[in-house]
């Protein structure tokens, strides 16, 4: 008798892992959606870079932009922006859809989006609430990879010291009396047009 053909009769039956992550069927715990949304982000960056590079939109050696953006964008390069752009926001989306089914809510919740000041109350939700433990309407909890893991911290770490950095140097402007008055502002910055 072959080993093989007695080993599911005495062991467990193995589970296939059909989850895909570009797929809104699921779910995503805090730090997977956290890192899933920065490896969307570096792609997006990265592919936009490459795009603006390829057409000659931007130049590396003098770092500008080219005079004739808004003509090049008419054109093919502008498709291909359109493109990045909608593939970005439905990866955005399906990530945030497998994060309301993490906490057992409907994707449609998504839309939610769409209103101010109710898109920024539903980013916290997304970010502080903890999701469903156990199994819920949308299925089991999903593992968190470590490269998951690895880029989430590394996103909340980039995230805080530019918060840190951005408020130090606002302080240190008010401090230095470099910020004025808004109508001194305005005044200041068009004595130079």
């Amino acid at each position: 008798m072959n080993s093989q053909e007695s080993a599911p009769f005495f062991s467990r039956p193995q589970l296939t892992n059909t989850d895909n992550p570009l797929s809104p069927q699921g779910r995503f715990g805090r730090l997977s959606s956290i890192g899933w949304y920065a490896f969307i982000h570096l792609i997006t960056f990265f592919a936009t870079i490459a795009l603006s590079l390829t057409m000659g939109i931007f130049n590396l050696n003098s770092l500008s932009m080219d005079n004739q953006f808004i003509n090049t964008l008419t054109g093919i390069t502008g498709l291909g922006f359109v493109i990045i752009l909608v593939l970005y926001l439905y990866f955005l989306m399906v990530i945030t859809v497998r994060r309301l089914h993490d906490m057992n809510r409907s994707g449609w919740f998504v839309l939610l989006f769409m209103l101010p000041l109710l898109n920024i109350l539903l980013g916290l939700y997304l970010l502080f609430g903890s999701g469903t433990a156990g199994i819920n309407s949308y299925g089991p909890p999903r593992a968190t990879p470590v490269w998951e893991k690895i880029l989430a911290w590394l996103m909340i770490i980039l995230m805080l010291l530019s918060f840190l950095a951005s408020s130090s140097m606002l302080s240190y402007m008010v401090g230095a009396g470099e910020l004025e008055v808004p109508r001194q502002v305005i005044q200041k910055g068009s004595e130079y047009f």
